[in-house]
């Protein structure tokens, strides 16, 4: 019964905490019995990254600030880790000379980098090998999606293998290594996640032409939605693959893509005539031109499974008034924001 209650009543480890807040900021805290603590640190990382998140691909918000948000994020994370190390010393104190390696620091230098806590342990083969692979594995998981499992998994065991070589009898806590481990695995298999995620949800485009000035300049850089279920509306900024006709002309087109305002939607009847453009008979407001048109177009039926889409840069855009209807099955995505340069940030309402 002594036994067990004096394990129970162990002191938090310094290095036990500051491996838990490298997993996340705040479990540390808990662990060190700072709970409050703990749920300001948690909440206030979370804050920190959903608003980075939102301000750089919301269409409110701004990418400079999203940006900057990140690094907050990053130097709070420093800062928490810190705070982590200083908080439990403080109720376990160390001597200020210590003879023996410990090995809970080991098996946080490997979740920095497999292999860096058996350097410290001078292991320097399995530190080597451990640190090859990983790196190795994490190199190519960039290129081949199918080995992105891996690299998390050879962290998650180098941390291990160190706790069960080098983690005394009297300094393991079962508990700490599998809660490392796990979160070790699930929260790099969730960053590796968030690309994929990213651009499967969003396309990024760069104007390369003035055919949509003045709303968009040569150089911006524009985040496209990619919703499936997305249906374009009149006056959407829609970017889409180079139609056939533009290949037939200019087959270099097929690795970039175009984009065009909607002007006419399945069904409805489009003309160009006089310097304005009519949809159904009624002459469309369209302050966002640099000029009006000067050419003849139409009239004529935009098809079930097309739009008719033109340049804001009427005179000066090769859009449907040339090589003909826009295929819905060619649309990318609804062009929804400029999120680079810093002085072009806007929503493209």
């Amino acid at each position: 019964m002594r036994s067990r209650l004096y394990i129970r009543q162990k002191p938090p480890d310094p290095w036990i905490a500051m491996n838990l807040s490298a997993l996340f900021p705040g479990l540390g805290q808990f662990y060190a019995g700072k709970q409050g603590w703990g749920v300001g640190f948690a909440v206030g990382e979370i804050a920190l990254i959903g608003s980075a998140v939102w301000s750089i691909f919301a269409p409110g918000g701004n990418t400079l600030t999203g940006l900057l948000l990140l690094l907050v994020a990053l130097s709070f994370y420093l800062l928490v880790l810190w705070q982590t190390y200083a908080s439990a010393l403080a109720v376990n104190p160390r001597p200020s000379k210590q003879t023996q390696r410990n090995a809970w620091y080991g098996v946080f230098l490997s979740q920095i980098l497999p292999g860096l806590g058996h350097f410290y342990f001078q292991q320097a083969v399995m530190g080597g090998a451990l640190l090859v692979v990983g790196v190795g594995l994490a190199l190519m998981a960039n290129r081949y999606p199918v080995l992105v499992p891996l690299p998390p998994l050879i962290w998650a065991l180098a941390c291990y293998h160190l706790y069960r070589t080098e983690v005394s009898s009297n300094q393991q806590r079962q508990w700490a290594i599998a809660v490392v481990m796990v979160g070790l695995i699930a929260i790099r298999l969730t960053l590796a996640a968030v690309p994929g995620w990213i651009q499967q949800s969003v396309e990024q485009s760069i104007i390369p032409s003035e055919s949509m000035l003045p709303t968009l300049q040569v150089g911006d850089r524009l985040f496209v939605s990619k919703n499936p279920l997305y249906r374009p509306q009149l006056g959407d900024i829609v970017v889409f693959r180079p139609p056939a006709a533009v290949l037939a002309e200019t087959p270099a087109a097929r690795q970039g893509l175009l984009i065009k305002r909607v002007i006419g939607l399945p069904g409805q009847v489009v003309q160009v005539d006089n310097g304005q453009v009519a949809v159904n008979q009624q002459v469309l407001n369209e302050p966002y031109l640099l000029m009006p048109p000067a050419y003849r177009w139409g009239p004529e039926t935009v098809p079930a499974d097309a739009y008719f889409v033109l340049g804001d840069n009427r005179n000066f855009s090769r859009d449907s008034h040339v090589w003909g209807f826009l295929l819905d099955t060619d649309i990318v995505g609804k062009a929804y924001k400029i999120y680079w340069p810093p002085g072009r940030v806007q929503a493209l309402g």
